[in-house]
C-alpha cells in the first residue's frame, strides 16, 4: 500500500479522488465494526478517525447533524471489479488518525505535507468519529453527528522525509466519550507481538484488520507488517492486539490493487494478494522497505514530541 494520499486533487475536490496503494496478506482480514466482537478492538475504534474534506458536508435533517455529499462507491472510484469486497460502501475519508491527548491527534505526516502547508491541509479538513458501517445496510454518510466532527486548529509538527512521516495536531475542542490511546515510549516492538490495525482503507468506513505480525524490525524507526492495508490507512494507529497499546503509525506499503487483465491496464481492478511472509505478490515484487510488507513509523521514536504537543494549551 504506497499510502501517500492525493491531497492536491482531494483538496480542490468535493469527493475523494484516492491514489492506488496496499494489499492483502495472506486471508484478508478487514472487518466492519458491526461484523467485530473484540471488546479491545471496538473500544480502540472509538478513539479513531478519518479526515474528511469539509467541501463534502451538507446539513442533515435533524438538527446538530451533517450528511456527505459527491460520495462515490469503492466500485466506482477506483474501477473495482464485482467480485471483491466492499464495493457498494461509500468513500469519505482520505486518511486516518487516533487520539493521545484530549484535543490532540496523530495521523500521517504526508496527509498534511504532500502538496500543501500543513495548515492549509488543516484548514480545509475535518476529523469525524464513527464513520463505520453500524450494519450490512447501514449509510454512514447520513445523519453524522456534530459531537462526532472535528476541526482541526493548528499543526503542532509535522515532518515527512525518509526516516519520519507523522503529523500531530491540534482538534478545536476536547473530544467527547472517547478515550486518548496509550502508546509505547520507550522499548521497541517484538517480533512476536500480535498485531491489529483500525482505520479507513481506500476511503471507506472503519475497518479493524487484526492477525498481523512483524515481518521486518530491524530499521531504527521503522518496522513492517503483514497487516491488510490499503492508502486510506495512512496515520492509522497499528497496535498490540492483546494490550491495545499503540506500536506505530501506518505510513506506507505495497500496491493495493493491480488491473484483473494484466494485458489490459484499464480493466478492472483486484486487490494485490501476497503471502502471510509478503512475499510473491500478484502485482509484483517491490524493493526498498515495502518489500517485506507494510511499514510503520514507530511511535516511540516521536514520544517526546507527543509530550510536548500535549503540553502546549
Amino acid at each position: 500500500m504506497k499510502k501517500i494520499c492525493v491531497l492536491g486533487l482531494l483538496i480542490i475536490a468535493t469527493k475523494p479522488a484516492i491514489s492506488g496503494v496496499n494489499v492483502v496478506y495472506g486471508n484478508d482480514d478487514r472487518k466492519d465494526i458491526f461484523e467485530t466482537s473484540n471488546a479491545t478492538h471496538l473500544k480502540l475504534a472509538k478513539s479513531t478517525a478519518g479526515m474528511i474534506h469539509k467541501a463534502m458536508f451538507t446539513k442533515g435533517r435533524a438538527d446538530g447533524s451533517f450528511d456527505l455529499k459527491n460520495t462515490q462507491t469503492l466500485e466506482r472510484a477506483e474501477n473495482i471489479c464485482t467480485s471483491e469486497r466492499f464495493i457498494d460502501q461509500p468513500l469519505a475519508p482520505t486518511c486516518s488518525g487516533f487520539l493521545v491527548g484530549p484535543d490532540t491527534l496523530i495521523t500521517a505526516g504526508h496527509c498534511y505535507k504532500s502538496f500543501h502547508t500543513p495548515q492549509k491541509v488543516c484548514n480545509d479538513f475535518a476529523w469525524v468519529f464513527d464513520y463505520d458501517m453500524k450494519s450490512a445496510s447501514h449509510d454512514p454518510t447520513k445523519n453524522l453527528t456534530i459531537n462526532n466532527i472535528y476541526n482541526c486548529v493548528s499543526v503542532s509538527f509535522a515532518q515527512l522525509d525518509d526516516q519520519y512521516d507523522f503529523s500531530i495536531i491540534k482538534l478545536d475542542r476536547k473530544v467527547v466519550g472517547r478515550q486518548p490511546l496509550k502508546y509505547r515510549t520507550s522499548g521497541k516492538i517484538s517480533n512476536t507481538d500480535p498485531l491489529v490495525v483500525i482505520g479507513h482503507p481506500s476511503g471507506l468506513p472503519t475497518k479493524i484488520s487484526a492477525n498481523g505480525r512483524v515481518t521486518y524490525n530491524y530499521e531504527t524507526t521503522r518496522f513492517s507488517t503483514n497487516l491488510d492495508t490499503f492508502h486510506g490507512n495512512s496515520g492509522s494507529a497499528v497496535f498490540n492486539s492483546t494490550t491495545g497499546q499503540v506500536e506505530g503509525i501506518l505510513i506506507m506499503g505495497k500496491n493495493d490493487y493491480r488491473p484483473s487483465i494484466f494485458s489490459l491496464p484499464d480493466s478492472c481492478k483486484v486487490v494485490n494478494k501476497c503471502t502471510d511472509a509478503g512475499q510473491n505478490c500478484t502485482a509484483g515484487a517491490e524493493a526498498g522497505p515495502i518489500q517485506y510488507g507494510e511499514v510503520v513509523l514507530r511511535i516511540e521514536k516521536i514520544a517526546s514530541l507527543i509530550s510536548k504537543a500535549l503540553a502546549t494549551k
